[in-house]
């Protein structure tokens, strides 16, 4: 039987919930978290008298499969003390795998194979540490029955019916400054349950460990209704309990945002309505009844301009595909000669790597701005510049001795240190637009990896370390040739299939997860040099050939206009 890490779910599903059924449409090869139609209910059996130790731990581990998701079965095949102190809700253990269980003097045990672990937010946080692949139930008598008296707090669940039923969503926190909303996604239950589910883990706040990542303007200590219920016009009613003071006006807007854009991923919900005890948060126009887009000024995807920018003869280009032209500022003059260029994601100033790699400078795209400034001199080997919405520059040194990461801000280059990535052969740097994630491609004999952190700030702003070290698994054994955002959470990666004739272009989650999330394969001919990609939902993700642009969901191909290199999107 496969076994699967999963974190504990919210409170409000100990008595039955159900999952979400939509997702992104994708073209190529999909593996999808969900089936098309919801699987069905599962009723687990309770405890049979004179049940073996072994066959009450069975019972256990398949109560916890109950569908739509309860525990009050699994209780039942606990001591009377273990029932009123198991917290389900702890994490969540997802595995592919176990053997048969032993039996040994009382302690029955179970081993997992592949077993990966959820947060008791639902957010997926890697494979298991070693000690979670063995599970030891020590089972006592009770009432002349065999009961588990020490259950692990979290639930166990196999990997194939958590694919069926889980799926993976963001709930939306802000920046440190409160500027932008920050997507995390978790995995909740699919089905007609989704706005309960978003919104008891949106209430539930961020993941431990992200303080100085995100934070969150709902209330601590809030309890959802009994569910989250959405009117024939679409209209979800979100009743929040806890006795807590009402929320300033500014404390309301942002508290108001985050529940409509969370709310926003469900395509039923047109509006909605939060009440905090009893009583109507209002928007500063004193509606409390909001459309779903409320908040939107506050979403960092979205791009300034939808134009492509490119190199053209040591030049930055513009336009679309069929007209790209020079910028009119500075970096747009004859004898610029400009390795490699990255425009911010306002749209206004660019930073470009010249000088063999060497110089970084920044530029107005306009003319009239301020005039070329120099960001970085006497680097070794500067890569692809990236910029996120804070003005942060970030610039990758590929140093002999390993790799060097600089974030520029008000003038100054600090070195930020970032776990397994600083000091290794690191060939591209990638940071979100909302400025709290960062990947980048190491370079393996064995093959390269792809390895992310997120950006922890200080109060003044500026970066002040970077936390939670992640990798992606993708790639075994190959070379990346080029990564990129293709949505606020997936990123796109670039590689030989066969080298100078085929090339694998995969969209993956940026937190990891390999169970239960939408992901996209697909193959294009021809040789590839890079990708264009966009964190904005309304661009395509390209395949850049030479002459030619391919969008990797459609396959449709697109000519490019003289021969321009780097071709990328704002941000």
């Amino acid at each position: 039987m496969a076994l699967l890490l999963v974190v504990a779910l919210p409170a409000a599903y100990a008595g039955c919930v159900q999952m979400p059924d939509s997702g992104p449409i994708v073209s190529g090869h999909s593996e999808s978290a969900a089936d098309a139609s919801m699987p069905s209910d599962i009723d687990p059996q309770p405890p049979q008298q004179g049940a073996s130790r072994l066959d009450v731990v069975n019972g256990f581990l398949q109560a916890m499969t109950a569908w739509p998701v309860k525990t009050t079965v699994a209780k039942e095949y606990l001591t009377s003390d273990a029932a009123r102190e198991w917290n389900p809700n702890g994490g969540t253990i997802v595995y592919d795998s176990s053997a048969p269980p032993s039996d040994d003097a009382g302690q029955v045990t179970v081993r997992l194979g592949g077993a990966s672990r959820l947060d008791s937010t639902g957010a997926w946080r890697g494979p298991a540490p070693a000690g979670d692949h063995t599970l030891r139930f020590r089972v006592v008598r009770e009432h002349g029955e065999y009961r588990i008296a020490n259950p692990m707090d979290s639930m166990v669940v196999p990997s194939t019916w958590f694919q069926q039923r889980f799926g993976e969503i963001a709930l939306y926190y802000f920046d440190p400054e409160a500027k932008y909303l920050v997507p995390e996604p978790v995995f909740v239950p699919q089905g007609d349950q989704l706005p309960t589910a978003l919104v008891t883990a949106l209430i539930a706040g961020p993941p431990r460990g992200l303080g100085g990542v995100v934070r969150t303007f709902v209330p601590p200590g809030l309890s959802v209704g009994l569910s989250v219920p959405v009117s024939a016009k679409g209209i979800a009613e979100v009743s929040l309990d806890g006795q807590q003071a009402q929320p300033s006006a500014e404390e309301a807007q942002l508290l108001l945002a985050q529940v409509a854009t969370t709310l926003r991923q469900d395509p039923a919900i047109t509006g909605f309505r939060v009440t905090l005890d009893e009583r109507p948060v209002r928007a500063r126009n004193g509606d409390s009844t909001l459309p779903i887009d409320f908040g939107s000024q506050f979403t960092a995807s979205g791009a300034a301009t939808g134009n492509l920018f490119g190199i053209d003869r040591g030049r930055l280009v513009e336009g679309d595909p069929a007209n790209l032209t020079p910028v009119p500022g500075p970096f747009g003059t004859p004898g610029r000669d400009l390795d490699s260029v990255a425009v911010e994601p306002a749209g206004d100033r660019a930073v470009g790597v010249t000088d063999g790699g060497r110089t970084a400078v920044q530029a107005p795209l306009s003319t009239g701005g301020p005039a070329v400034r120099t960001l970085l001199t006497g680097a070794t080997s500067l890569a692809r510049p990236t910029a996120d919405l804070a003005g942060r520059i970030w610039l990758l040194d590929r140093r002999s001795g390993g790799a060097r990461i600089y974030c520029v801000q008000d003038g100054r280059a600090d070195v930020v240190r970032v776990p397994g990535v600083s000091g290794a052969d690191v060939r591209r740097l990638v940071v979100s637009r909302d400025g709290t994630r960062l990947v980048a491609v190491v370079h393996r004999a064995s093959g390269d990896e792809v390895r992310g952190a997120r950006v922890a700030t200080a109060p003044s702003g500026r970066v002040a370390r970077v936390v939670h070290p992640f990798r992606v698994p993708v790639g075994a054994g190959q070379r990346i040739v080029d990564i990129g955002w293709a949505s606020p959470t997936r990123l796109a990666i670039l590689m030989p299939n066969r080298p100078g004739g085929l090339f694998q272009i995969e969209i993956v989650p940026a937190d990891g997860s390999t169970v239960g999330a939408d992901t996209l394969s697909t193959v294009i001919g021809g040789h590839v040099l890079g990708l264009a990609a966009s964190p904005d939902p309304d661009q395509p993700t390209y395949a850049v050939l030479k002459n030619t642009l391919v969008d990797v969901r459609t396959r449709v191909s697109t000519q490019l206009a003289g021969s321009p290199t780097h071709v990328g999107y704002a941000g």
